[in-house]
């Protein structure tokens, strides 16, 4: 005797199910045109407000390296003038030294006198126009900031953590400290004595 073959019109015997399995779902309905349409723009519109966030970003970091890139030039270019105002001001010292020590001499209105005052002066117009000033502070209140303390010693008519003596004078460049001043601060009155 012959299998007998399935009836392809009858239904279909159910197999049974393994536990875990899940059944396939059902594919969705499709969607008319107008819905497919509104969800295509929903996801352009999307993609293109990311796309505006991420250039908005761009520009951003862009300004911000530029201004920082301005900034470091800046700074370099700060830097290297105060490196090469270091000697420059050291003349301006010995000048200041060398009138002194002629004042200690007896020598005050000679023509070397002079000529070093003049030098001395002009240098110090050429500073400043740069923006460069001094810092003498004799007699002001002692500022760590601005100011080197080399000791602390009485003064008779100087108050105590005052500036008695500027043995160098400081330098600013701008509001950049180049050079603290080197100074003697008085410790106030000396002992006993009057003040």
């Amino acid at each position: 005797m012959k299998p007998r073959s399935p009836d392809p019109s009858a239904p279909a015997a159910e197999e049974p199910k393994s536990e875990g399995a899940t059944a396939t779902p059902a594919p969705a309905p499709e969607a008319s045109p107008d819905e497919a349409a509104a969800a295509k723009r929903e996801e352009l519109e999307a993609e293109l407000a990311r796309a505006v966030d991420a250039r908005l970003r761009a520009e951003a970091e862009l300004v911000n390296a530029r201004r920082r890139a301005l900034r470091e030039i800046e700074d370099a270019e700060r830097r290297g003038a105060e490196r090469s105002l270091a000697p420059v001001l050291s003349v301006a010292d010995d000048l200041d030294r060398a009138l002194e020590s002629a004042a200690q001499a007896g020598e005050t209105d000679g023509p070397l006198v002079q000529g070093v005052s003049l030098v001395l002066s002009r240098l110090l117009d050429t500073l400043a126009a740069e923006g460069v000033t001094p810092i003498v502070p004799q007699g002001e209140p002692f500022d760590p900031r601005l100011h080197e303390a080399l000791t602390h010693s009485p003064h008779p008519t100087i108050p105590a953590e005052s500036v008695s003596q500027v043995i160098s004078r400081g330098w600013r460049h701008g509001e950049r400290l180049l050079r603290a001043a080197r100074v003697l601060v008085s410790s106030g009155p000396p002992a006993g004595g009057k003040g």
